[in-house]
């Protein structure tokens, strides 16, 4: 029998008259009831959930805009979105007529191909070049594989970085193709940050493309531009893109600033829509040509191998949802990370290889924007640091651009944390933004959702102007000098 509490307990113990007063009051309550009910229901929903609340579903759901929202009224851009995938040909794939048949099903226009130092002789390269040219797929060459063969001397340089850049008889022998678009450095933004920081085996990493542990942030960022621009020349002399695909939401402009193209990660371990904040900001400020998008099924530790996946794991919805978003966004180029979660271990096609066919059969009903003219509701100007929430990271310091002195941007972190709280009604804690922030109590008991219901931002950084007279409202963090290095 379920306890009475203690106050239903007095009132079936109070003397008679007390009793009948009661009966002649109780309209009263009613109508409190009627009254104060909803209102407490609204507090508690415009509340903004804190990092020690949340059950772990998205209180941003019902905020989440629409996809027409990112379509400028009366746009109609004249190029679709082109769509690829990530693949390598380690294990003759290429020779493979299940891989090519699966490749064909899903429609592609593109391949980024990851390669190795040993894969740039003629002989390799001709069976990547023959094979995309039997379809007419473009191709880039991806430069992941440097990262974590730091110790190869192919990839040491005279100033002490390491970085695999493409060797010049590549460039040379493929400049004049027209299906070669380029290279693609990956997740730059980390390894520049971790310069110094000490590996899973206790070895100090090297700078990536400047040495910077003893500069400022503000100098850190103006070195990383600066090698960035050396390298977007170098490649650009052959007629082809320099592209960075990177991870976090904050690093982007220093490497636009230098006119290299932005490839941000979608799904990954943040939001798309804060991505696609950042990064279209930083392409509109540096008036890129072109904006790229990777759709990364890797989360965290965890990527869905030969379409094997489990709890915590990106979904083939999601990745639908990604591809839905970057369309309706406005991406030029949108490519899936990677091959392997695509297909099987026979190349057969998996869930997430049948979820890109479903994007592509029904891509000519979903909104189509561009970038470039997409509605914004608020302009933010701040320094992008690169905090996305350290302190709960146990292995990626909260090192700006690589620099090992103290970030001295705090106070505009705070700012910027407590802005998008604000502006998507609860789906960001105080202080972090991505799920790589492991120790964090709000991104902890959070799985993983595609937005976060975020309103038409567009971020610039320090350099930004930022509009006046504009419909759109304009946010500066760098005001009252919070821009500026603390004391």
């Amino acid at each position: 029998m379920r306890r009475l509490s203690p106050f239903l307990t007095r009132v079936a113990e109070t003397p008679n008259g007390a009793h009948k007063t009661w009966r002649k009051w109780w309209w009263l309550l009613t109508i409190c009831l009627v009254i104060l009910l909803p209102l407490l229901y609204a507090a508690t929903a415009l509340h903004p959930v804190n990092e020690q609340e949340g059950s772990g579903e998205s209180v941003a759901q019902s905020h989440l805009l629409p996809l027409s929202a990112y379509v400028a009224p009366g746009d109609s851009p004249q190029r679709a979105m082109r769509v690829g995938v990530d693949a390598d040909n380690w294990s003759g794939q290429t020779k493979n007529p299940e891989f090519e048949s699966s490749l064909v099903a899903m429609k592609i226009d593109f391949i980024s191909w990851h390669v190795q130092p040993d894969e740039e002789t003629p002989e390799h390269l001709q069976d990547i070049v023959l094979f995309c040219r039997r379809h007419g797929w473009s191709y880039l060459f991806n430069t992941e594989w440097g990262n974590y063969n730091r110790t190869d001397s192919r990839l040491q340089h005279s100033d002490g970085t390491y970085r695999y850049d493409l060797a010049e008889s590549t460039l040379e022998m493929l400049k004049d193709d027209p299906l070669f678009l380029g290279v693609v450095y990956d997740e730059t933004d980390l390894m520049q940050a971790m310069n110094g920081a000490p590996d899973e085996s206790g070895k100090i990493i090297p700078p990536y493309l400047v040495d910077t542990r003893s500069m400022t942030a503000s100098t850190a960022y103006d070195a990383v531009s600066s090698k960035v621009k050396e390298l977007q020349q170098r490649y650009q002399s052959y007629g082809k893109r320099l592209i960075f695909e990177m991870t976090f939401p904050d690093y982007p402009f220093a490497y636009a600033r230098a006119g290299a193209l932005l490839a941000p990660k979608l799904l990954k371990e943040t939001y798309d829509d804060l991505m696609y904040a950042v990064y279209r900001g930083a392409a509109l400020e540096y008036h890129s040509t072109e904006l790229w998008a990777c759709a990364d099924l890797w989360f965290l530790d965890r990527f869905p191998t030969a379409g094997k996946a489990g709890p915590g794991y990106h979904t083939p919805d999601q990745l639908l949802d990604a591809l839905r978003f970057a369309n309706a966004a406005g991406f030029d180029y949108v490519y899936i990370e990677q091959a392997k979660g695509l297909m099987d271990a026979d190349y057969k096609l998996t869930d997430y290889g049948r979820a890109l066919i479903n994007f592509q059969s029904a891509k000519a009903s979903i909104p189509r924007g561009d970038w470039r003219t997409t509605p914004v509701e608020y302009y933010v100007r701040r320094f992008p640091d690169g905090y996305w929430g350290q302190k709960y990271s146990p292995f990626i310091p909260d090192h700006p651009y690589g620099s090992s002195l103290p970030n001295p941007y705090q106070s505009s972190d705070k700012e910027w944390f407590t802005l998008l709280q604000k502006l998507s009604h609860g789906a960001f804690p105080a202080d972090a933004d991505t799920w790589n922030a492991l120790d964090s109590p709000f991104f902890k008991k959070r799985p993983y959702t595609t937005m976060g219901g975020l309103a038409l931002i567009v971020v610039y950084d320090q350099f930004g102007i930022l509009p006046h007279g504009a419909a759109a409202k304009s946010i500066d963090l760098c005001g009252n000098q919070t821009c500026q290095p603390t004391k």
